[in-house]
């Protein structure tokens, strides 16, 4: 249950999730959802001339997102709209700043993601799990539309390396 699916036009791209983090953290006067999911760079499942070995690894990231939870525990049941990857909000100085909620990194490019709805619940182990549903820019350049794409993954323990945050 830890895969991520993008539906493109001619076929649909496949990866597994190496590495899913998701926390609730302070910002400001604000509490915000973070989530960051890492793909693997295994892609022995894919055909030769298939389009995903162009794009062997991505990342999805989820940054600054005003929630009212307290802690990860909470999201628990709850079911999350995030329309547009960005918004203009108010910094401390009165000046607006654009501030990016939803991103997709493909070859190093970033690409915003829209209509995400995410769904948390907890599975019989007692793990946090997301299934998030939204569209992302195609990063193929096939096409002008907006990929759906899916994701379900587990909030387990591991270590991030220094590589992750670069």
């Amino acid at each position: 249950m830890k895969t991520i699916k993008f539906f493109h036009t001619d076929e649909t791209f496949n990866y597994n999730i190496e590495k899913s983090l998701c926390k609730v953290v302070f910002q400001g006067n604000k509490k915000c959802l973070l989530v960051e999911i890492h793909s693997t760079d295994d892609l022995e499942h894919v055909e030769g001339d298939s389009l995903q070995n162009d794009f062997p690894q991505l990342s999805l990231f989820i940054d600054d997102f005003p929630l009212d939870v307290e802690s990860v525990e909470e999201l628990n049941g709850k079911k999350v709209s995030i329309p547009y990857g960005f918004a203009e909000e108010e910094d401390e100085e009165g000046e607006l700043v654009e501030v990016y909620y939803t991103s997709l990194n493909v070859s190093e490019e970033d690409y915003e993601t829209v209509n995400n709805e995410l769904t948390f619940s907890v599975n019989e182990k007692g793990i946090l799990t997301l299934n998030w549903k939204g569209e992302v820019q195609d990063f193929t350049e096939e096409s002008d539309g907006d990929l759906p794409f899916e994701i379900d993954c587990t909030f387990e323990e591991f270590e991030f390396d220094e590589d992750d945050y670069e």
